[in-house]
């Protein structure tokens, strides 16, 4: 039997959610999975009604845990509370459920990468990545329409892959802003999270996705996160700049060397059989 202690982590994701009603009609019973990959299992707890803020994927702390009651994988705690502010402190690749991603060595090459980015862009990739249905989605996502449903999540291991290689490439240059480089990485193709949607055919373009298109998309969530996050000017437009500098090389004068290296990053990173087909 998987034992628990007190030193448990601060927060969990939820991966599934279950509310029934008390057999006295005095309340709700309600059980929750809970990942993260220092600890995984369900807790319990009764509540006069139904936290409807509460939902799978949601980032949540656990209050008033009864560690001594704790049997067969279940633990008895006061309740939930929903962590709906993005905390700059915590790493959100650590809290990636199986379910989501089987390969727990790209979930943890990305937690390690995360690392890199320094305390401003931590705050702000997880004030674009707070909503769990987005993050979700950025997790388990396909590069392009031609992705088989069956086989999720090659958008995250392509950036994971593209910040790998950037970070390669980067060890040998100067004056080179490592945590800029990893941010622009991770998040370059993020936008592709709402680009697709799952169709009886299988991947299709969304609505926004034929409107907007995830190059926009990523600059909208960076501009919203902004205002949920504390992050000097000059890192944020550094950041925006390599994402945008980096697509069109030829038509700046003097891009950055993060947008550089970002843009040869992706070069070699590509498959050309599957990318031609994604495109």
């Amino acid at each position: 039997m998987q034992s628990l202690t007190p030193s448990l982590p601060f927060h969990f994701r939820v991966t599934s959610l279950v509310r029934l009603p008390i057999a006295s009609g005095a309340g709700v019973m309600n059980e929750a999975i809970l990942y993260h990959d220092d600890a995984q299992f369900k807790a319990c707890w009764t509540s006069r009604h139904v936290d409807t803020r509460l939902k799978r994927g949601s980032c949540v702390a656990l209050r008033g845990a009864r560690f001594q009651q704790f049997r067969e994988g279940s633990l008895p705690v006061s309740r939930l509370d929903l962590i709906d502010k993005p905390i700059p402190t915590i790493n959100p690749f650590l809290t990636i459920p199986t379910a989501w991603c089987a390969d727990r060595d790209i979930a943890c090459r990305a937690a390690a990468l995360w690392e890199q980015m320094g305390r401003p862009l931590q705050y702000l990739f997880n004030a674009v990545m707070w909503d769990g249905g987005r993050f979700y989605r950025y997790v388990t996502g396909p590069v392009g329409c031609s992705d088989y449903p069956w086989e999720p999540g090659r958008n995250f291991k392509h950036a994971v892959t593209v910040a790998e290689q950037a970070a390669t490439l980067s060890r040998s240059l100067s004056g080179i802003s490592t945590p800029v480089l990893v941010a622009a990485a991770l998040l370059h193709d993020a936008g592709k999270a709402d680009d697709y949607q799952l169709s009886a055919e299988g991947y299709v373009l969304s609505e926004r996705g034929l409107w907007v298109g995830y190059q926009h998309t990523i600059l909208e969530w960076l501009a919203v996160a902004r205002t949920r996050a504390i992050i000097p000017d000059a890192l944020y437009l550094a950041l925006v700049h390599a994402l945008i500098a980096r697509r069109h090389l030829e038509a700046r004068e003097v891009p950055s060397m993060e947008a550089r290296v970002l843009a040869a990053a992706e070069r070699l990173s590509c498959d050309p059989v599957s990318d031609a087909l994604a495109h």
